[in-house]
């Protein structure tokens, strides 16, 4: 039922089923914290916050040290807003789980979000030590200190991100925006042609280095690398929406009328909607609103009693950082961790070399 269930949800993005699916398992076994937690999530997916909020409290009563349960339970939190929450379950995740790599990023991501920048970077450095071999965490804090202008220092993780991993197409995303940022244009569509050769299945890069070749001015190689997107993912909606824009702009209204009758075929119930499906998009427009009027406020009950049975605490004036860290954050210095991981003075990023004899691709 779990596996039938996660395909449905994540393969074919069909929660109704996956959910289904679910209730059938759990009519066998009712307390199974696998189980409950892909419940929750598709409540989550569905829109149904109060429904997945009791599924990831059932699921972690039923095991306190399920790590994905915390994970997914504070991000949900995150998203809707309620901050204090979020943080109370990913501090409660960490305690139990304290090499969960996933758990070091949210937590991470949640205090970046929250402008506590210095906590942030705590975090993921902590994370790193911890969890030395899980890539996004290199890659969360290569961009917390990108949005904080430190450009070198984003350079160096990303750079041991892609070194540790040159298969994962996200940290070429962020290598080539780091290059960007730092006005080097050219090298930008030779780290994004590197990662497609190493992660060709990424089809986010194919739409990134498209759109490097449309400001350059070459509308073909552009338009090559979306249809070769949309051949490896053709389900990947915004694929289709750049293609339409670049058709658009060249006013090539026979290859726009062509791509209409395609993306009808393919999205029959509404070719050209967003991305994001309606729930992800009422949930983002809810969390400024929640977040405006406070919501984050209160703890809810099966969260205060989860975090007592644990022994993290969620009162206003609480600081579990250094107790969840594993001693006083003055023993984590994130510029030691650095340069213990990427050698001292070394600001290009080794990593980001592995883009040269990268193959011509789309032209």
């Amino acid at each position: 039922a779990h596996t039938l269930a996660m395909i449905e949800l994540n393969v074919n993005n069909n929660a109704p089923e996956a959910k289904e699916a679910l209730k059938r398992g759990l009519w066998h076994c009712r307390n199974s914290p696998q189980l409950l937690l892909a419940m929750g999530l598709c409540e989550s997916r569905l829109g149904n916050e109060e429904g997945a909020r009791d599924m990831f409290e059932r699921s972690l009563t039923a095991d306190q040290r399920h790590a994905q349960a915390w994970q997914a339970f504070g991000v949900m939190e995150m998203w809707a807003g309620n901050f204090r929450t979020a943080k109370t379950l990913f501090e409660c995740g960490l305690k139990n789980s304290p090499t969960h790599g996933a758990l070091w990023q949210a937590y991470g991501t949640l205090e970046s979000w929250k402008g506590n920048i210095s906590e942030a970077r705590l975090l993921f450095a902590a994370g790193i030590q911890k969890c030395p071999n899980h890539v996004p965490l290199y890659q969360g804090w290569a961009c917390l200190e990108l949005r904080s202008g430190d450009v070198i220092t984003a350079k160096r993780l990303i750079g041991e991100a892609l070194t540790k991993d040159k298969r994962n197409g996200s940290g070429w995303l962020v290598a080539a925006k780091i290059e960007e940022k730092m006005g080097n244009v050219g090298l930008v569509g030779l780290i994004l042609r590197r990662g497609i050769e190493c992660a060709p299945g990424d089809v986010e890069l194919y739409r990134a280095l498209a759109e490097h070749e449309i400001n350059r001015g070459k509308i073909d190689s552009a338009r090559e690398l979306l249809e070769k997107g949309i051949e490896i993912n053709p389900l990947y909606a915004p694929l289709y929406h750049s293609l339409a824009e670049l058709e658009a702009r060249v006013f090539n209204i026979e290859g726009l009328a062509r791509l209409n009758k395609r993306t009808a075929e393919m999205f029959p119930s509404d070719a050209m909607a967003p991305a994001l499906p309606p729930y992800t998009e009422k949930r983002m427009q809810a969390w400024g609103t929640k977040i405006r009027h406070g919501r984050s406020a209160k703890i809810p009950d099966g969260v205060a009693a989860l975090a007592e049975k644990i022994g993290v605490e969620y009162t206003d004036t609480a600081n579990n950082m250094s107790s969840i860290v594993g001693g006083s954050l003055e023993d984590v210095d994130p510029e030691t961790l650095l340069n213990s991981m990427c050698g001292f003075g070394n600001e290009g990023g080794d990593g980001l070399m592995m883009f040269q004899d990268a193959p011509d691709l789309g032209r």
